[in-house]
């Protein structure tokens, strides 16, 4: 029984250590407005990238499990129909069901 328990332990303190080494992977949050260039009066989206990290797979937004290039492309970055809006963030939001996901004070915070 000691034996059992004594695995058990060490099982967890391995899961829990793999866990906090894969939440570390990327940055805690990424400002969307400098990394992309985004041009407009809005206040720049800081993503919280690492508390994203922690509810998805890395595959839902990059092209592998280790991150890289995101599945989609960015390339309009201004004005309300941006890529960010169309493609990327607002189909996320609403296929999990985001509370307030397509309203801007949501990740345009001031």
């Amino acid at each position: 029984m000691k034996n059992k328990a004594i695995a058990l332990l060490a099982t967890c303190f391995f899961v829990l250590a793999a866990s906090v080494c894969l939440a570390s992977a990327g940055p805690e949050t990424i400002n969307l407005k400098e990394k992309f260039d985004v041009k407009g009066n809005k206040q720049a989206v800081i993503f919280p990238h690492h508390r994203h990290q922690e509810k998805l797979e890395c595959t839902k937004c990059h092209s592998t499990d280790k991150g890289g290039a995101l599945k989609v492309h960015i390339s309009k970055t201004t004005g309300f129909g941006n890529d960010f809006h169309k493609k990327f963030c607002w189909p996320c939001h609403v296929e999990r069901k985001v509370p307030k996901g397509k309203s801007c004070g949501t990740c345009h915070h001031k």
